[in-house]
């Protein structure tokens, strides 16, 4: 499963700030059944969906078209 933001899909890993629906910065820790769990200012880890921190979960079996895509863009952004 990847995890990419929603404004420049770019991929989320641990550790990224996201922020969340209420306009606060949260790090990111894991992906829990659907729920991306992330540390809150105060310390406390909380569940969110994908959306409500401003990003979309994409599976790994996509569709040929979408790895062809992908496939492309590396190509031309090793060159």
């Amino acid at each position: 499963m990847q995890i990419k933001r929603l404004l420049d899909d770019r991929l989320v890993v641990t550790g990224d700030r996201l922020i969340n629906s209420q306009g606060e910065h949260c790090e990111f820790v894991e992906h829990a059944n659907g729920q991306l769990v992330a540390v809150s200012p105060d310390g406390k880890k909380v569940k969110n969906s994908p959306a409500e921190l401003g990003c979309y979960l994409l599976s790994k079996d996509r569709t040929d078209r979408g790895l062809a895509k992908d496939r492309l863009r590396s190509f031309w952004e090793d060159s």
